[in-house]
């Protein structure tokens, strides 16, 4: 007789992205994936306004009298804008994605705005989900790093960033 995984590992599978279904359509912990997507994507919006705070932004605002007429300044950011130097095209700035780790959750594809990744082949099989592949290198941002957290099995692999800092150009 073959053993049934108890419902509760089912969940957690699910939850990290590790569920051997072949896609979520149909599936009645389809929510547990849309919650888990969520999650990751609020706590990297909390990580890119971490980065972009003051100094000191976590403290709370002193009051300020009544009386007294202060200009608002606008606060220091420890991020500055970049501009590429070079033809993006010639920038070889792309992630690199290793099949036999990727499990197809398709975190990648949905926290990259610009559209770099998109679903492979379909598993001959069908046990499996598509993989997914580096459709659209060009259009990755460079020196960006947000998919590589995101990747819950690993599978992504960016180059060195020193090697790529000389084609980019920090402006105020």
């Amino acid at each position: 007789m073959k053993k049934q995984p108890r419902r509760g590992l089912l969940l957690l599978d699910c939850f990290f992205g590790r569920c051997s279904k072949p896609s979520c359509d149909g599936c009645a912990l389809r929510l547990v994936r849309v919650l888990r997507l969520t999650l990751k994507s609020r706590a990297m919006q909390k990580q890119e306004k971490l980065a972009v705070a003051p100094v000191g932004s976590w403290e709370k605002p002193e009051a300020v009298a009544l009386h007294a007429h202060t200009t608002p300044h606008k606060p220091e950011t420890t991020k500055k804008r970049k501009r590429l130097i070079a033809p993006r095209e010639e920038i070889a700035w792309y992630p690199t994605i290793k099949p036999e780790l990727c499990n197809g959750c398709g975190d990648c594809k949905v926290l990259c705005k610009p559209g770099v990744f998109e679903l492979g082949a379909p598993d001959p099989t069908g046990i499996c989900r598509p993989k997914l592949i580096v459709a659209h290198p060009f259009k990755c941002l460079v020196l960006c790093t947000r998919c590589v957290p995101i990747c819950t099995s690993g599978a992504i692999i960016l180059p060195p960033k020193e090697e790529f800092e000389r084609f980019v150009e920090y402006i105020d």
